[in-house]
């Protein structure tokens, strides 16, 4: 027990702090009161201010709005398809490239504005003092004065002729557009694969799980057998440690398993955004999507692909850059019409209105030698996008070859691993009648129970890994998508992009628009 303090500091010479602590040494039975009184004073008004904090938050009803991640965290996914449409619709990965989509289509009207006419209007305001010096007079003699001028102009810009660049800055736009939707595809299809890997990887696990479980319930009754059968003296000591042993071990598994599968829940939240259920519904089979051989798969692959297809647009996108870096070494023809009146220019003068129409012609002669330099790096970069287009077709090719592979392993294994998991049951239900009648031993009794185990194990493991592949080859030849999959795909549509063709009825609304970015929930 602690030492009492009061008594502590009694021995120590303090008799006032030996008072203050305990009324029964001398204490004022007034101060001691006052003393208590405070403290529950303190006491009331404490639990006051607590419960004034917390009444409200319990008081306030649930707001659809502000618990969004807990309402997030309560919906669960017990289905393929739910957690397809819910990761298509909500995952970071598919939001951020559909931003990017977004962002990119807005290059193409910035590119249509080379051949639309550019209005502008002018106003000006000032004070011109002058002081001139006369000649011609005997003397010489100044002249000076103060003028307000002021003055407004309207002036309109048309190109006719630019070399042809921007036709091509259309068309490399239109080429970029279309490499950001096929990143998309490949991204949304990613994810896809992720979420179907680590769907069936939860629901392999809840499987093991429970395997391990009826384990540990064998080698628990097992255990108490063998026990009864030593007391009866039929068994030995060694039974029971091996018994014992068993036990030890099948409830490492079955942690390890938890261990596993916890683990994959939570991977599983990461990307679908939502816990699986407690019991995950089994995933269908996709055997029809796929192609009949790895051949065919490979065909496919390198066609396809989105990667594919995106780089595609790459090359496109690249081949109309040397044309647009061509264009400035091209003659270019632009026509400027201007309305201006002036107010205030002299003395002599009150005010001026003017009209006028210019045409130039602009022909390149010298420009140190950048645009050459720009036709050459374009055309290097026309180059690493060929390359980037072969390496593409290389990889979606190798890993439709190594899904169909995985394929046809995992089919095999499912038949031997049925075919094992069956002789095993028949083994232990056997092992054990004969150990019961004392024919066999205990230690085979526990390994023909450890095989079915080991079997069971890696029957559910090759039917995962059999989905896996399959959903790998649907990647691979760029088919993994919902519709296909026979999943009602989410509305995610997206506006086209704006267009200045015409004048717009409010030329000032982009400025009053918030400085930070939209965040639609998903768009395409």
């Amino acid at each position: 027990m602690p030492a009492d303090p009061s008594s502590t500091n009694a021995r120590r010479g303090n008799p006032a702090r030996a008072g203050r602590a305990s009324p029964k040494r001398g204490a004022e039975p007034g101060m001691s009161r006052h003393a208590t009184m405070n403290i529950g004073c303190r006491l009331i008004a404490a639990t006051a201010a607590t419960m004034m904090a917390v009444a409200p938050v319990l008081a306030e009803p649930a707001r659809p709005g502000r618990p969004a991640q807990q309402r997030a965290h309560a919906e669960t996914v017990a289905t393929l398809a739910a957690a397809f449409q819910r990761a298509f619709r909500s995952n970071p990965d598919i939001l951020a490239q559909r931003a990017s989509v977004r962002a990119t289509q807005e290059a193409i009207p910035q590119a249509r504005a080379g051949l639309l006419p550019q209005v502008s209007a002018t106003a000006y305001a000032g004070v011109l003092s002058a002081r001139s010096l006369l000649s011609g007079t005997p003397t010489s003699s100044y002249q000076s004065g103060t003028f307000y001028q002021r003055g407004v102009a309207l002036t309109a810009t048309q190109t006719l002729f630019d070399g042809w660049r921007t036709q091509n800055s259309v068309l490399q736009a239109q080429a970029q557009v279309g490499t950001q939707r096929e990143q998309m595809r490949a991204i949304e299809q990613a994810v896809l694969l992720d979420v179907a890997t680590t769907y069936l990887a939860v629901a392999t696990g809840q499987a093991l799980v429970e395997v391990q479980r009826r384990n540990v319930g064998f080698l628990t009754e097992t255990l108490t057998t063998t026990r009864t059968r030593l007391a009866s003296g039929v068994a030995t000591p060694t039974d029971v440690a091996q018994a014992e042993a068993r036990l030890s071990r099948g409830l490492a598994d079955l942690s390890s398993t938890e261990t596993d599968l916890s683990i994959a829940r939570d991977r599983f939240l990461r990307i679908v955004g939502a816990p699986p259920a407690a019991r995950l519904a089994p995933a269908s089979a996709v055997d029809r999507l796929i192609p009949r051989s790895r051949d065919a798969s490979r065909d496919i692959a390198g066609q396809d692909n989105p990667a594919v297809l995106a780089a595609i647009s790459s090359v496109k996108s690249a081949e109309s850059a040397i044309r647009v870096a061509q264009g400035q070494m091209l003659p270019q023809l632009s026509m400027q019409a201007q309305v201006a009146r002036d107010i205030g220019i002299d003395v002599s003068t009150l005010r001026t209105d003017s009209a006028q129409v210019v045409g130039r012609l602009t022909v390149p002669l010298y420009a140190g030698g950048a645009p050459e330099a720009q036709v050459r790096q374009a055309r290097e970069l026309l180059g690493q996008a060929q390359m980037q287009l072969d390496s593409a077709r290389v990889q979606s090719r190798s890993v439709a070859f190594a899904g169909h592979a995985a394929l046809d392993n995992a089919t095999f294994t499912i038949r031997a691993a049925t075919a094992e998991v069956r002789a095993a049951d028949v083994t232990v239900e056997g092992v054990r009648k004969q150990a019961d009648a004392g024919l066999r031993t205990l230690t085979e009794l526990l390994n023909a129970q450890q095989d079915s185990v080991n079997a069971r194990a890696r029957l559910l493991q090759a039917q995962s890994d059999r989905l896996v592949a399959s959903y790998t080859i649907l990647a691979a030849t760029g088919r993994l998508e919902l519709p296909r999959l026979g999943v009602t795909q989410p509305a995610v549509g997206a506006p086209p992009p704006q267009s200045d063709l015409g004048v717009r009825s409010d030329a000032w609304g982009e400025l009053r628009n918030p400085t930070g970015p939209a965040r639609p929930a998903s768009a395409r």
